[in-house]
């Protein structure tokens, strides 16, 4: 009798877990519905998914060179949002990259490469702000241990 409880928490708990998952792509997507169904998934915050959409457009449509480059910063700024900092510079580095030794660069619009210079400058400023934090909070504690204080003087 115990069992037969648990059963619909069991189903509804199996529901749920399903409802996460990403269905197989179409074979017959086009590029813009690869582009559309990402941006959905970004509206509603689901980065994952919104990689998937991009790294499967890549694997399909390498030869698209102008949207390709658009996926790939879209990619970036995913992982710049997820707080993935070292992936994220990984990517940037790999589009301005292609910008300089690339055959096809000319096909690239230009601002890509201005936006992936900009979200270098970015994951340094955090990564300054985040040591400065580390170092003052460690200038608090051993103040506190010392029996001293520190105050925060702004000019």
């Amino acid at each position: 009798m115990s069992k037969l409880r648990w059963y619909p928490f069991i189903c509804i708990l199996a529901l749920f877990s399903c409802a996460g998952r990403i269905k197989q792509i179409d074979p017959e997507w086009t590029e813009e519905m690869f582009f559309r169904q990402a941006r959905l998934a970004m509206d509603e915050y689901r980065y994952k998914r919104a990689l998937y959409y991009y790294g499967v457009f890549l694997v399909r449509y390498p030869e698209n060179y102008q949207l390709a480059i658009v996926a790939e910063y879209e990619r970036a700024f995913i992982s710049y949002k997820m707080g993935n900092y070292a992936i994220a510079s990984d990517l940037y580095n790999e589009i301005i990259r292609k910008y300089d030794e690339s055959p096809y660069a000319m096909l690239y619009h230009p601002k890509f490469r201005r936006l992936c210079e900009i979200g270098l400058k970015n994951i340094e400023k955090k990564k300054f702000v985040n040591l400065r934090l580390f170092w003052r909070a460690r200038e608090k504690a051993w103040a506190e241990q010392n029996g001293e204080s520190i105050t925060d003087t702004e000019t």
